[in-house]
């Protein structure tokens, strides 16, 4: 009997290592890879379009279809993130692949398949198909999914902004700065992909503040201003007193005039060309202060 469909993939193929359907971005957020989703879909739909009768003896088209929907059924229940994120999907795919795995023992190892697909068998697939399908289309229509526009957030790319905003640093300044100082740099690249401006702001501004401390305890031998007096005006002082350069000193005012001092304040807010702004600011501090620590010895 003529098959409804072409076989879509060998069955060597399926012995390929699993798939995440989801893929990890900077080891904090997971990305779903859509196109697996319509890849699995290729290779599950056509069983249901397998008609009653078609013989299983000499049909390595008929086999390769029930092996194919097996193989990606096991793939898409055994993903660890589709447990966590399409339960009641996982649970009909499990259903699917206990179903075919007894009832149609489809590799060729297995030893000898049935003479034709019964109706009765073809009946129950569908129903598992259909319902899989319903509840697929329902969990990922609820998964928390969102398109970042790089438009937002200037000359920067989403992805490596998720991966960490530090990576765009040149390595002789990152090599040299805190690990608690690439941390709110990260951080702050990440609320810009995610729109949350002046959160951004608050975390660039700490990675200054951090990079602005190094400074002050190699120029001072360890020293810093009493908790009551760590501001940004009497680390200025110190830098001056210390022999900071001028053009880091400058900088550093026109910083705390012009972006830390208003953000202080509760009714000020940053809109996200002024954060996609102060980003780059505070990479340019960041970056003067490690140029002149360099430059006066306290780093190698």
């Amino acid at each position: 009997m003529q098959l409804p469909c072409e076989p879509r993939i060998t069955i060597r193929s399926c012995l390929l290592p699993p798939r995440r359907f989801f893929s990890i971005e900077g080891g904090l957020m997971l990305r779903p890879r859509a196109f697996d989703f319509y890849s699995f879909a290729i290779y599950i739909h056509p069983i249901t379009e397998v008609l009653p009768g078609t013989a299983f003896k000499g049909n390595p088209e008929a086999i390769n279809i029930f092996t194919n929907a097996e193989a990606m059924t096991i793939l898409f229940y055994m993903d660890e993130f589709c447990k966590k994120y399409l339960p009641s999907s996982v649970t009909y795919a499990t259903r699917l692949y206990q179903f075919i795995s007894r009832g149609f023992p489809t590799s060729w190892a297995r030893g000898a398949q049935p003479d034709i697909v019964r109706d009765a068998d073809m009946k129950v697939i569908r129903e598992i198909v259909k319902t899989f399908e319903t509840l697929l289309q329902d969990e990922l229509s609820k998964l928390p999914i969102f398109c970042c526009d790089d438009d937002k957030i200037g000359n920067h790319s989403d992805d490596k902004l998720l991966k960490g905003g530090s990576n765009g640093y040149p390595q002789k300044t990152k090599a040299h700065l805190t690990p608690l100082c690439l941390s709110e740099i990260d951080e702050a690249g990440r609320c810009l992909v995610f729109e949350r401006s002046t959160a951004a702001g608050f975390h660039m501004l700490r990675s200054v503040e951090i990079a602005i401390r190094q400074y002050l305890l190699a120029a001072t031998g360890g020293t810093l201003p009493p908790l009551n007096r760590q501001n940004w005006g009497e680390y200025l002082k110190l830098l001056k007193d210390n022999g900071a350069s001028r053009d880091v000193t400058d900088h550093l005012h026109n910083i705390k005039d012009n972006y830390r001092n208003p953000l202080m304040h509760p009714e000020d807010t940053l809109e996200m060309p002024e954060a996609v702004s102060l980003f780059g600011v505070a990479q340019s501090m960041n970056e003067m202060l490690i140029a002149d620590m360099k430059k006066r010895g306290f780093i190698k």
